[in-house]
């Protein structure tokens, strides 16, 4: 009788963490959310990482990554009040429709709390905006500003990286905003203050080596006859 044939290794689970992923998910590898389905590769295992770290620090510094909704509720249904329908509150705020229409149900049907970034597009809105029908403001804004501000800093030596960091967002953010997307209001707020602080030191003040500052720099002038474009053309940006 032949022995059995040797299976082939497969690759390594962590007990519990079984592949979890829904087959339609865009999900992608170097994501939080991939580690939390299951995926062990080391980028997924870090991004899950930095991720835990953010949400303990903006705890810590009493800044729940949820709220409780019913301010944003109540925000929803003045504007409804004022014409806007919860298709143009989602417009406006950049909150999926779907979330929109249960923060507008009964205080019993809606969910309980909300994330704060969500919390923050829809309490943005000004009511004075909704009804000049002005349909860009506040929850997602035009990135022209922004854009420029990203620009300024690169220029003066200030790296990606760390302006992601400490802005508590992605690269790929803050690369979308330089190609002029539309971003939240709650971010265009934060990339101003921190212009205003950063252009006021150096960036060897906050311990960036110096070849990561000239990295920046010929970053910048490579991008500087791309920005240039964009802001002399009107309407020349990417779709959001």
């Amino acid at each position: 009788m032949n022995s059995p044939t040797p299976s082939a290794p497969t690759q390594p689970r962590a007990a519990g963490r079984e592949r979890r992923q829904p087959l339609r998910s865009r999900v992608r590898h170097g994501s939080p959310t991939c580690a939390d389905y299951g995926c062990l590769r080391p980028e997924c295992r870090a991004a899950a990482r930095r991720d835990r770290a953010r949400r303990t620090s903006e705890l810590a510094a009493g800044r729940p990554a949820r709220v409780p909704s019913s301010e944003a509720a109540a925000a929803a249904r003045r504007l409804q009040e004022t014409g806007p329908s919860a298709a143009d509150i989602a417009e406006i705020s950049g909150v999926a429709i779907t979330l929109v229409r249960r923060l507008l149900r009964p205080a019993e049907a809606r969910p309980a709390r909300i994330h704060r970034t969500t919390a923050e597009a829809i309490l943005g809105i000004p009511l004075h905006t909704v009804r000049r029908r002005e349909r860009l403001l506040p929850g997602l804004v035009e990135a022209d500003k922004a854009a420029t501000s990203l620009q300024d800093l690169a220029e003066h030596g200030w790296p990606t990286r760390f302006l992601a960091d400490q802005l508590r967002t992605s690269t790929q953010t803050l690369a979308a905003i330089r190609n002029r997307n539309r971003q939240r209001l709650a971010l265009d707020r934060k990339i101003q203050h921190l212009t205003a602080l950063l252009l006021a030191s150096e960036p060897a003040d906050h311990g960036i080596a110096a070849h990561r500052s000239s990295r920046a720099q010929a970053a910048a002038r490579n991008r500087a006859p791309l920005v240039t474009s964009a802001a002399a053309v009107p309407g020349l940006r990417r779709p959001p």
